[in-house]
């Protein structure tokens, strides 16, 4: 059909950019799509920061619910929230000791503080851990925990951590001004989900 050499080598270069503008339609419609679905998935607020939930709940005897901020996985983040409701858990303050007597016997260097609200008596438990010097990633963990009974519910636990990975360089500075700008936030946070 086509004779002549010239005519030939057109007509490869057109199919080639056909195809690569297909190519080029495809990944951007991928992106657009994977967008969408992050941007529809369930999310909360903590204050102004908005944090995703990137898989469903899992059913089991301790109800767990996750966000991370958007782009963000479980292998490598740097703010989570959670929600754990435990069905058979009664008492908020026992909850929050258990947690205390658990962190500082598994992180030795772990720091805490418990804050309590003034109006509503509700406790509030400050920690910040590090992982073993053998561990492959080093990094600080900033956590505020605080834990509520909820009657025909359980014991309703809300969580949110910071992780810094650059421990050379202003860490520390990272986490108070991260801890003066969440705990009023945190304390008041309903933890709803949102859909976008």
């Amino acid at each position: 059909f086509l004779q002549s050499q010239e005519s030939r080598q057109a007509a490869s270069w057109l199919i080639f950019d056909v195809r690569q503008r297909t190519m080029k339609t495809r990944l951007l419609l991928f992106f657009a799509m994977a967008a969408a679905c992050y941007a529809a998935s369930p999310h909360i607020k903590i204050g102004d920061l908005v944090l995703y939930r990137p898989s469903p709940a899992t059913d089991s005897k301790e109800e767990l619910r996750e966000y991370l901020p958007e782009g963000e996985k479980f292998e490598h983040w740097t703010k989570l929230a959670s929600v754990r409701v435990f069905k058979d858990l009664k008492d908020p303050v026992s909850y929050l000791k258990n947690v205390v007597a658990a962190v500082t016997k598994s992180h030795p260097l772990a720091r805490y503080q418990v804050l309590q609200d003034q109006k509503t008596k509700e406790v509030i438990l400050d920690f910040t851990t590090f992982p073993p010097a053998s561990a492959p990633e080093q990094f600080a963990e900033w956590n505020l925990m605080r834990a509520q009974f909820v009657k025909g519910k359980g014991l309703v636990v809300y969580q949110y951590a910071m992780r810094v990975y650059d421990l050379d360089s202003g860490a520390s500075e990272k986490l108070k001004a991260e801890r003066a700008k969440m705990v009023g936030p945190f304390s008041i946070a309903t933890f709803e989900e949102e859909k976008a």
